[in-house]
């Protein structure tokens, strides 16, 4: 008998475009955005890694004890793609990425929402 759970996760891809390339270059304002989102949001931070491209980009990996968030940006292009991962709850990640929105102001979002299963053909006893 094949097993399937609820939602355990929600998976969020978003990319913006029509971004300012300067605001997408400056570090201390991303990454002060991106946690205020996800503390707004209720999420608990365990960590943050980020590096600085040169001569322009950025990357901020943040680690969440409910999973984690991805950012990259595209300066020359405006641009800034977010993945991001939550097993807190059906909404949590839109609203963290909807602050982003606010805070970034793109001209165009593409945004993909997906609900996470387990399938399984066994189920262990002692986790059930």
């Amino acid at each position: 008998m094949e097993f399937e759970s609820k939602p355990i996760g929600r998976e969020v891809s978003a990319v913006f475009y029509g971004v300012d390339g300067h605001l997408l270059n400056d570090t201390a304002f991303l990454e002060k955005v991106v946690l205020e989102g996800l503390e707004k949001s209720g999420f608990h931070i365990l960590g943050a890694l980020n590096h600085k491209f040169s001569p322009r980009g950025y990357t901020l990996n943040v680690l969440l004890s409910e999973s984690h968030l991805a950012m990259h940006t595209y300066p020359e292009f405006g641009s800034v793609y977010i993945g991001f991962y939550s097993c807190k709850g059906e909404f949590h990640g839109k609203n963290s990425i909807d602050y982003l929105v606010e805070m970034l102001k793109p001209t165009t979002t593409v945004m993909r929402m997906n609900n996470v299963v387990v399938k399984s053909n066994a189920v262990l006893k002692d986790f059930q």
